[in-house]
């Protein structure tokens, strides 16, 4: 029998008394511009010499946020806000002393938020509310960056929207201009008032500096950080309708089973604004073939990995779905049991119906969608349903609900509820959340009905930061269309550290941390624990040094398989491990990574290396190779996993770039190739083709498998 948990671990999952003692305080006010409207809209093209910036509101009040907290910037930076009927407009200058040297431009790839680039942020509270927003960026070579902002300051960069935006670069430094649709973004008409920042990354400073809001612990697109723009009158969204036709051509072989085919597959997405703030969505025929593949993972764990979403109909105002602050496990509902089967082919969607968006302090998410046959698996009905409701200024209380099993015959449902205590005023500038949440569900698979709770303390502040999570997962706990590793369990899990900003020339920040993960049966019955203790230094240019060590111990209750041939045996596994990490700052043109991990692994040993190399030119070529070899030696057998991830983007415009990316692993012996075209015609309006390609490698030579080749074309119309 393995022995208790002590009871010093059974008291963290309770508050620590000295932070209730902290709940009070203040912020300091907030910037307010006020903003007019303009009669003769700019061009955008990244040169601020058009009117409407003369009498736009501009401001130059920017304040450090790293690395020296609401100090004065080291470079001056100013901008300009308009708007018309149909469009917000934002000009941003961003002045350099150092001049076309110092701006770091490598990228115009969408979404590549990666540190590489200098950067300008847009982040708007559309509705004031501090729960859910926007963020729009551009970087210096010109790639733009948007997502949705979820519980208050989690970015979800999945989210595409239509807008406009362009840079140019001079002596002085360089200049962005924004043009946002209104038709992109939800808000109330009747409000003449919206949250708003705006941010600029320095990277060769590694000085971040922002408009509103300077507290490092806060991200950049933390909304309860927002300043205000005010004055914003007669804005429309028109009718409110959009017809979204696209279509697909797929040619698909397969030599080994001596098989081809093709298929053209036309689809429609319509979407009504019933109100400025509600849309609903139906969706016919639906297609996938330009979404991005999966980055290849060799598991050699017990339990299933967690994959991303990168469907845009499911990214899409996927923060209206989110429950309880849980981000992968155990969530109730994970977009990828639609339409994806467990071994990844893709299963069609013969239709679907999807409601999002906002009623006043509520939040709502509904989805139903009907599923194709696939695999000797009838057509399926799956349901999700998420409502929430606003408490207070920052807090929530939610319910969600799911119905079907995507999995095959037999019945499954869920329902869950959700409560978030936010507060960003704790002793004046601190944050301070509080979260739980209970799941219930009545599955004929798992033979009868299971529960999850779950809670959590998160204080993400500096100089002291800490996070405690306490999750019980019933043995039958079963989520058809969400996501469980493991079931069964009790999991206890702290995280804790201390991080300063020394002022030398060698080091900007030093952090030291500890975490501790202690997972026991429903008995209470210690199963695997860890403790990590390390440090990490980051230097004033970004490159930077991460050291630590564990001991991790694993019970097996029942023999497993890690490998053909070789199974770990029932026993307590684990032992002492270190690891060292180091690597240069992405600003540079040439930037890497090296980690090493040696130590105990299971019954034997093990070293783990990975290695990665990006290579920019200009900013049109990128080149990213990551390669992963784990020597594992076992007294059952050893054996090695080898891993390579290669990719290359050729960037013609912001509008067009070619990207081919090549995985393999000695594992499966295969290599997977995808070659991707993307062409936005202009905002909405886009064309893509996608070849994919795997090859046998355990012979001479290369010998191809399934080929995919598949073009598709899908256009936009408001009204």
């Amino acid at each position: 029998m393995s022995p208790p948990v002590p009871a010093y671990l059974r008291l963290r999952r309770f508050l620590p008394l000295w932070l209730l003692a902290c709940l009070a305080g203040t912020l300091a006010a907030a910037p307010v511009l006020d903003i007019t409207r303009t009669a003769t809209p700019p061009v955008i093209d990244g040169v601020l010499d058009d009117p409407a910036w003369t009498a736009a509101a501009h401001s130059e009040a920017f304040r450090q946020v790293s690395p020296l907290e609401n100090e004065a910037p080291t470079e001056r930076t100013e901008f300009w806000v308009t708007y018309d009927a149909d469009h917000l407009y934002v000009a941003v200058r961003c002045h350099d002393s150092a001049g076309l040297a110092g701006i770091s431009a490598y990228s115009l790839q969408r979404d590549q938020d990666n540190d590489s680039d200098d950067i300008v942020g847009i982040i708007l509270d559309t509705f004031r509310r501090q729960s859910d927003g926007y963020y729009f960026g551009l970087s210096a070579a010109g790639g733009q960056i948007d997502g949705l902002v979820q519980d208050k300051d989690q970015a979800n960069d999945d989210w595409d929207g239509l807008w406009h935006g362009r840079v140019t670069r001079d002596a002085g430094g360089w200049s962005a201009e924004f043009s946002l649709p209104l038709k992109t973004l939800s808000f109330d008409p009747a409000s003449d008032a919206w949250g708003f920042n705006v941010m600029r990354a320095i990277r060769r400073k590694q000085e971040t500096v922002r408009w509103s809001g300077f507290s490092r612990a806060r991200p950049d697109v933390a909304l309860p950080e927002l300043g205000e723009i005010r004055g914003l009158a007669g804005l429309r969204q028109g009718r409110g309708l959009e017809l979204k036709p696209y279509a697909s051509a797929t040619r698909r072989s397969d030599p080994r089973a001596g098989e081809k085919g093709s298929e053209f597959k036309p689809g429609l997405d319509v979407v009504w604004h019933a109100t400025p703030s509600l849309a609903a969505t139906l969706t016919f025929n639906t297609d996938f073939a330009d979404a991005e593949v999966d980055e290849r993972q060799v598991n050699l764990g017990r339990f299933p990995l967690f994959f991303p979403e990168k469907r845009s109909f499911f990214t899409q105002d996927a923060s209206l779905f989110s429950f309880g602050g849980i981000t992968n496990d155990p969530v109730p509902f994970y977009s990828r049991r639609i339409g994806l089967a467990a071994d990844g082919s893709k299963i069609d969607l013969l239709g679907g119906a999807k409601v999002t968006g906002r009623a006043g302090p509520w939040t709502i998410g509904l989805l139903d969608v009907q599923t194709d046959d696939h695999a000797g698996i009838a057509s399926k009905n799956l349901f999700v349903g998420r409502v929430a409701r606003q408490l207070l200024a920052e807090s929530s209380v939610g319910l969600i609900a799911t119905h079907g099993d995507p999995r095959g015959p037999g019945k499954n449902a869920l329902v869950g509820a959700d409560f978030a205590y936010v507060n960003s005023q704790v002793a004046g500038t601190k944050s301070l959340s509080i979260r739980g949440s209970a799941q219930f569900t009545d599955s004929d698979r798992a033979g009868d009905t299971g529960s999850n709770l779950n809670i959590w303390v998160n204080f993400p502040n500096e100089p002291f930061y800490l996070t405690h999570w306490y999750n019980r997962t019933s043995d039958r706990f079963d989520p058809a269309l969400g996501f469980v590793a493991r079931t069964g369990i009790q999991d206890f899990y702290t995280n804790q550290g201390f991080k300063w900003h020394p002022k030398t020339r060698l080091v900007q920040t030093v952090e030291i941390f500890s975490e501790t993960d202690h997972i026991t049966d429903l008995d209470s019955n210690l199963l695997d624990d860890g403790v990590w203790l390390g440090a990490h230094l980051t230097s004033p240019r970004g490159d930077f040094l991460n050291v630590w060590g564990s001991h991790r111990r694993e019970a097996f209750l029942t023999p497993f398989s890690i490998r053909p041939g070789i199974v770990i045996p029932v026993g307590n596994h684990g032992g002492e491990t270190f690891q060292t990490r180091i690597g240069t700052a992405t600003s540079r043109a040439v930037s890497g990574l090296i980690r090493w991990q040696h130590g105990d692994y299971l019954t034997g040993r093990t070293d783990d290396i990975q290695a990665e190399l990006a290579l920019r030119v200009g900013f049109r070529f990128e080149f990213d190779l990551s390669s992963r070899f784990r020597d594992i030696r076992l007294p059952q057998g050893s054996f090695v996993v080898r891993t390579v991830y290669a990719k290359s983007i050729y960037n013609f415009s912001p509008d067009l770039q070619l990207s081919l990316l090549g995985q393999y692993d000695n594992l499966s012996e295969t290599l997977g190739m995808n070659c991707r075209l993307k062409w936005i015609m202009q905002p909405g309006d886009e064309f893509f083709l996608v070849i994919n390609q795997g090859y046998d490698t355990d012979r001479a030579g290369l010998r191809p498998l399934a080929n995919e080749i598949s073009c598709k074309g899908a256009w936009t119309y408001r009204y």
